[in-house]
């Protein structure tokens, strides 16, 4: 009996948080959205760490999306 109703309650969360997720970004959504550049932090993580040194982001470099 047990069983059953975890499989109930567990399937109607499934199904509420289904109707939840967020539509895809279009050409439009995407174009001139302002973003941290992930390249640019993953160099200066990686020199860092070549050299020993700590990195503490307080305000990530950032990058302007531009749609293709």
């Amino acid at each position: 009996m047990m069983r059953i109703f975890s499989l109930t309650a567990i399937m109607a969360a499934v199904i509420l948080t289904a109707g939840c997720t967020p539509e895809p970004l279009t050409k439009a959504d995407v174009d001139g959205r302002v973003v941290c550049n992930v390249d640019q932090m993953d160099q200066v993580e990686r020199s860092a760490r070549r050299e020993n040194k700590g990195v503490h982001w307080l305000h990530c470099p950032q990058a302007v999306l531009r749609a293709m």
